[in-house]
């Protein structure tokens, strides 16, 4: 009922995705990152809000990813590797700056302090592992402590789907 497309992957070029995650029986899809990205990137997407997208008829409800544009690049500060790195202060400001509409995620492995590193990483590769692993779980208690957070079966049920924009690809 449900899908993400591992890193945020799809991509307008791709829009064939939704077409098939349609047929699957999939109603709800939070695969879009509504800016650029490295190995995805949606930047057409406009407001980063709830939304319809349609293929060929075939409507699917998406969530994007939050985001904000920070120094030129578009990046998701309330998971994953910039929730790590930022200091909650900041996380916190902007959360509630994106108070309207704020789509989070967490890996497992990014509150896993104690994982074993990988050998041979390159230097970029290594910082963005493992970056802030040790304050992360700490900083996710806070966050979920600050904010009020629902799943995204609630939040189908909140959004107002007759006023949604509809994306036609």
């Amino acid at each position: 009922k449900y899908f993400r497309a591992p890193g945020f992957s799809i991509r307008p070029s791709e829009s064939w995705a939704f077409e098939i995650l349609h047929d699957l029986g999939i109603e709800i899809d939070c695969s879009v990152f509504p800016g650029h990205h490295a190995h995805g990137g949606f930047p057409s997407y406009g407001k980063v809000e709830p939304a319809i997208i349609d293929v060929n008829g075939k409507p699917l409800k998406e969530f994007p990813i939050s985001c904000r544009e920070i120094g030129g690049r578009h990046i998701v500060y309330q998971g994953g590797g910039y929730f790590r790195l930022f200091p909650y202060s900041l996380i916190k400001k902007w959360a509630y700056q994106d108070k309207d509409y704020l789509l989070s995620y967490i890996h497992p492995r990014d509150l896993d302090a104690g994982q074993p590193m990988v050998p041979g990483l390159p230097l970029s590769r290594k910082f963005k592992s493992y970056v802030g692993l040790s304050g992360a779980e700490k900083k996710l208690r806070k966050f979920i402590t600050d904010f009020k957070f629902t799943d995204i079966g609630t939040a189908n049920k909140q959004v107002e789907w007759e006023k949604a924009r509809i994306i036609n690809l």
